[in-house]
């Protein structure tokens, strides 16, 4: 019954490898809306 349940060292290396790109995607993208907030502020002084 639990030999079903077995997924193998191939597919937990893949979940792993997965786990680590969703999570630098999601890194990225708050870095890039935290930059983005960074550059308009930078862009509003050079205004004045």
């Amino acid at each position: 019954m639990f030999d079903i349940l077995y997924i193998g060292p191939g597919l937990s290396i893949a979940t792993i490898i997965l786990i680590f790109v969703i999570g630098g995607i999601v890194i990225f993208a708050f870095g890039y809306i935290f930059w983005l907030k960074i550059k308009s502020k930078f862009k509003k002084k050079k205004k004045k």
